[in-house]
């Protein structure tokens, strides 16, 4: 399995540009400490479409409302590092994405965005299968496939 660094990110020509940075248990403020080391911003994808939700007056098209909210959420926080290479950001806390009552299709919003700026998704623990993003309690019922896609190992040492 390969690994990518943050050179390699910012100038990767990939169709889709998704990576991932696994963290232990209760590493998460030594991975943000990380990418802000070179400019990155962090994205909690769970706490910002909540507090967005929780905003509107209407749930009719709530699955319209949040799939473009969540679009122009992910434009506006990209960010190049340096002013050079490709546009680079990290999420984490997506597990909203898969909330059936939204009705997003997560991978392809994820592949979509990653077409213009290099995606990296900050996740807890290595799962079984390299390209699927699981949850210990939920492996077989709740991820995040990427087999399509490949997903990225970011190198990454605390």
């Amino acid at each position: 399995m390969n690994s990518y660094s943050i050179k390699d990110i910012i100038e990767t020509n990939d169709r889709f540009k998704i990576f991932k940075l696994v963290y232990n248990s209760g590493e998460l403020n030594e991975c943000f400490d990380f990418i802000k080391l070179y400019g990155i911003k962090s994205l909690n994808i769970g706490n910002e479409l909540s507090n967005y939700i929780n905003k509107v007056d209407d749930y009719r098209f709530l699955n319209i409302d949040v799939y473009d909210f969540t679009k122009k959420l992910l434009e506006k926080n990209k960010c190049k590092i340096n002013g050079v290479g490709n546009d680079v950001l990290a999420l984490y806390n997506l597990g909203i994405l898969l909330e059936p009552r939204l009705e997003l299709n997560a991978i392809q919003l994820l592949k979509e965005f990653s077409k213009s700026a290099s995606l990296i998704i900050l996740w807890e623990n290595q799962g079984d299968i390299a390209d699927r993003l699981t949850w210990p309690t939920q492996k077989s019922d709740v991820f995040l496939d990427f087999t399509e896609t490949q997903l990225k190992n970011l190198q990454y040492e605390i």
